[in-house]
């Protein structure tokens, strides 16, 4: 064999080292999933889905904290709120839903999805009385 076809091959062969080590050990470009996937890398990042806070309404001394908090929805959304009560109550309830907890004290919390439309009170009846803590809002989806 002539030195020409020596260094022809030898060449060759370098050539299918460095495509074979690159092959083998990955290039920037390429990644493999853990699932036997070669190809291209995407980020996938897998987020745990939380549900929704509970907004909050707090009653101190007989009165909603802050004042009445005006809490706005969505037709279609979950409505999810928190009472914090510094005392016991005879029932804290929503109009128009007909959502009530009897006999409260500490926290009680509401979650239900809104399906009617329109303004309604968040109120506890109490030793203070009829109390208004909050008006929820539910905006036409």
């Amino acid at each position: 064999m002539s030195r020409a076809g020596r260094i022809a091959i030898l060449a060759a062969l370098a050539a299918a080292a460095v495509v074979l080590f690159v092959v083998l050990s990955g290039s920037a470009d390429d990644s493999d999933d853990g699932a036997g996937n070669e190809g291209t890398s995407t980020a996938v990042t897998e987020t745990a889905t939380q549900p929704p806070a509970f907004d909050v309404v707090e009653m101190r001394n007989g009165e909603p904290v802050g004042g009445v908090q005006r809490l706005t929805y969505t037709k279609g959304d979950r409505v999810r709120i928190e009472v914090k009560l510094d005392e016991p109550q005879e029932d804290v309830h929503i109009h128009g839903y007909e959502q009530e907890k009897l006999n409260p004290s500490g926290s009680v919390r509401f979650d239900f999805p809104a399906t009617l439309d329109g303004i309604y009170e968040l109120e506890a009846h109490g030793p203070s009385g009829d109390v208004v803590l909050a008006e929820i809002v539910v905006q036409p989806g």
